[in-house]
């Protein structure tokens, strides 16, 4: 058979093919807090077509025996790739609050994408702006140079964590009193891959409520996962045109390593002296506002 005579019969197979494909209808987002409470775990992720790291931090145990309340507290990537069923789901949500970590830089090169009208405030806090420019700056003439010499991503997204437990303070303490103001109501938080200025921000609200520091890390190191398979393709691109030994740096960054936690964590020791004059003092909560988010948050 020629190949003519095989082009004439695969073509319009794979025209069909395609055709059915973009009419198969996308399995609906499942909502844990909509489950029974024994089905809720195992749907954490929510698996939005755009949204990447999307996740419920509910269920999860504190050392007094309470839990967070399901459907309250969810972390994500960026919105910028929110397909329409997306935006659907996300009203079913009944957020009141979203809040970009996001840099200027960020918003303007992939803006996120919401549902009009949104129903919820959005709340902007650049965290990491002109660092994260310069970080972006540096890893992408290195690439172009292919020049890696002396660069350790893994020190370098450990420096950020740091900056997060000292310089962006006053960045956290704004997070952590729009989590407050909520008063219990669904609030979602993101930055770009949902993996560190998030997960950063998600660690120090889980231990004010008094979740133990394993659960915390297992929850911070989720992210290695999701926040990877979301840059797949990138990643893949980059090891075709640039080489495996700018794929294997950038696949470092974009994931997340269990030390750059713990150095954030070790530096609000360092300066505040411990984690509970860092709540008090750094981020500027009383007893009767730790007391309020526990009441609110927490089941």
């Amino acid at each position: 058979m020629s190949k003519q005579r095989i082009f004439k019969w695969v073509l319009p197979v794979l025209l069909l093919a395609f055709g059915v494909i973009q009419f198969i209808p996308t399995p609906p987002v499942i909502i844990p807090a909509d489950l029974p409470i024994e089905q809720r775990d195992a749907h954490r992720v929510l698996k939005f077509e755009g949204v990447v790291n999307f996740r419920d931090l509910g269920g999860y145990k504190t050392q007094n025996n309470r839990s967070v309340k399901w459907g309250k507290l969810y972390r994500s990537g960026t919105f910028a790739h929110t397909s329409r069923a997306d935006l659907v789901a996300l009203q079913k949500l009944n957020l009141t609050t979203l809040i970009d970590f996001r840099s200027a830089a960020e918003k303007q090169e992939e803006p996120n994408v919401l549902p009009d009208p949104t129903g919820f405030r959005v709340v902007e806090i650049p965290t990491l702006d002109d660092g994260n420019k310069a970080m972006v700056g540096e890893v992408m003439q290195r690439i172009e140079s292919g020049n890696f010499d002396g660069f350790d991503p893994s020190h370098f997204m450990l420096e950020a964590n740091i900056q997060f437990a000292s310089k962006f303070t006053p960045q956290f303490t704004e997070f952590i009193h729009t989590i407050l103001n909520a008063k219990g109501s669904p609030v979602v938080w993101h930055c770009s891959a949902g993996k560190d200025r998030t997960g950063f921000s998600s660690a120090i609200l889980l231990r004010i409520l008094g979740v133990p520091q394993r659960t915390i890390v297992a929850d911070y190191m989720m992210s290695k996962e999701y926040a990877l398979a979301g840059r797949k393709n990138e990643i893949r691109m980059l090891r075709l045109f640039k080489g495996d030994e700018a794929a294997d740096k950038l696949t470092v960054m974009m994931g997340v390593e269990e030390s750059w936690l713990q150095a954030a964590f070790d530096e609000i020791d360092r300066q505040w002296g411990d984690f509970d004059n860092y709540v008090q003092n750094g981020l500027q909560l009383s007893e009767k506002d730790v007391e309020q988010l526990k009441s609110t948050l927490l089941e």
